[in-house]
């Protein structure tokens, strides 16, 4: 008994230690959440003219109940409660959750589904003439649910609700790499302005 008490101390110091190392070691990395203030930069400036941008992002169509979902869900959090004067960009995104039935039984009912959504996204300026795609990448997200025996209305509910997290999801990660995308550029407009002339 004696020695097992020690060996659980000794895990709890190892434990603690590595928590300790882990938290430091974060702290340096001084990360930024989307939405707080500095997320999108150093300076309050900088952090109003990526919003800025954001808000001139306009979302393309997209078909289907859940297209409409996700393209909700972008609009509101690149509008972030003011709509813009006028639109500068085009973000075309392709959006598709595919079902993936698991826990197969004997009698071949499904007990149990992964939904897997899928959002490859292209962002280009309207007034570009050669219609060049200025970043793009493909948003992924996952979600599951149990199934119902006999209850297809309550089986509904649920997969609608999952439809909503998965758009959520995807239009968050679509939103952090725009900001992403127009911080960056700031920055390297901002060195190219700050320049001392050759």
């Amino acid at each position: 008994m004696t020695q097992l008490l020690q060996r659980r101390r000794l895990l709890g110091l190892g434990g603690a230690a590595l928590g300790a190392g882990i938290i430091g070691g974060l702290t340096g990395c001084s990360p930024h959440p989307l939405y707080a203030p500095g997320a999108f930069g150093n300076s309050d400036t900088q952090a109003m003219s990526v919003q800025a941008q954001l808000r001139e992002v306009q979302v393309a169509l997209l078909p289907d109940r859940t297209g409409q979902l996700l393209r909700q869900a972008l609009q509101s959090r690149l509008e972030a409660g003011a709509a813009p004067d006028y639109t500068r960009y085009n973000l075309s995104v392709s959006f598709n959750i595919a079902q993936i039935g698991l826990g197969i039984q004997s009698d071949s009912t499904i007990t149990y589904i992964r939904f897997i959504a899928t959002a490859p996204w292209s962002l280009t300026e309207q007034d570009s003439p050669t219609n060049q795609i200025l970043v793009s990448n493909t948003a992924q997200a996952a979600d599951s649910i149990n199934t119902f025996d006999n209850a297809p209305f309550g089986q509904e509910l649920e997969t609608n609700t999952v439809e909503a997290r998965l758009a959520d999801a995807i239009a968050d990660q679509i939103v952090i790499r725009l900001a992403h995308y127009f911080t960056v550029s700031g920055r390297k407009l901002e060195q190219g302005h700050n320049k001392a002339p050759a």
